[in-house]
């Protein structure tokens, strides 16, 4: 059975999978400082020392969320929700940890630099043959689309003739059927 050939994936699906995991990372801090601050404010601490639990998440998220999740599952969630997973461009295999963190770095690294963050995100429209970021570029890797899009409507039906009738049946007779005795009382 013959593979299909891998699909580079679009500019917009790899914005929204940054999107989406820009928006987790959010919600994560988000509820880890409120919980904290909670803490703080109901133990009445006199010192900021439960603060830096929000920061020591932070630092964890930098290191495991993205390299951890594209080392293990081929993608972040965005990513894994947008359809879409990151490969090794020299073989199209999986990416180690120390690769995924390289890519991830690089692309924070980007993000640090106001005008390198903007070129890193849309290089991809004029990169080829590859549609590489430069974060890409940097660790040697490329996302691939690894599902269809869906059907923007699927057909109320198929066209007729393209299927066999139910069970093998023959098709069935017209109607009324045809007379083929003379009516009473002639």
């Amino acid at each position: 059975m013959n593979a299909r050939p891998p699909v580079l994936a679009d500019p917009d699906r790899r914005l929204l999978a940054v999107v989406i995991d820009v928006v987790i990372a959010a919600v994560a801090l988000s509820v880890i400082s409120a919980a904290v601050g909670l803490a703080v404010t109901l133990g009445r601490s006199a010192d900021n020392s439960p603060f830096y639990l929000t920061l020591l998440t932070a630092v964890a998220m930098v290191f495991l969320y993205s390299p951890l999740l594209t080392a293990l599952c081929g993608g972040t969630v965005g990513k894994l929700i947008c359809g879409l997973t990151v490969v090794r461009v020299a073989d199209g295999r999986r990416l180690a940890y120390g690769t995924a963190l390289a890519r991830h770095l690089a692309h924070l690294g980007m993000w640090a630099v106001p005008v390198l963050s903007q070129v890193d995100a849309l290089f991809c429209l004029w990169d080829r043959p590859y549609r590489q970021c430069l974060h890409d570029k940097a660790a040697g890797t490329l996302v691939l689309r690894t599902r269809e899009p869906a059907p923007s409507f699927p057909p109320p039906y198929p066209p007729p003739g393209t299927y066999p009738p139910p069970g093998g049946c023959p098709p069935p007779a017209p109607f009324p059927p045809p007379a083929t005795n003379p009516p009473a009382g002639s």
